[in-house]
């Protein structure tokens, strides 16, 4: 009886494991998508030359993004929505490959 516990407790920890890099994987992919989220709508009521759209997606694929939409019609305003692939072995393949955020930005005058 005692020899078959290690097997098990092998595999629990092996499973364990998988878990928790999964799991640090998403909660980093999450924080990333957050963080690019932001800036990106930053770039987007800048003044930046090539315009809001393209400032917002160069950032957010500057940083391992891609820009998934862009509300920046209206000079000054800028809602972005960010996301970011999750790695990890278990969690993409249970529908969570990919992480977005949202961000918005209001350029306002002194």
């Amino acid at each position: 009886m005692s020899g078959m516990g290690l097997p098990l407790l092998l595999w629990v920890a092996v499973v364990a494991t998988v878990v928790i890099i999964d799991l640090t994987g998403y909660l980093t992919a999450a924080a990333q998508a957050q963080q690019l989220a932001d800036a990106a709508a930053l770039a987007a009521v800048s003044e930046d030359v090539r315009g809001p759209r393209a400032a917002a997606a160069g950032l957010a694929e500057a940083g391992g993004g891609s820009l998934v939409a862009c509300d920046c019609d209206r000079a000054g305003h800028a809602e972005v929505v960010v996301g970011v692939p999750v790695p990890g072995l278990v969690v993409p393949r249970v529908g969570a490959g990919r992480v977005e955020a949202i961000a918005r930005a209001t350029l306002v005058g002194p």
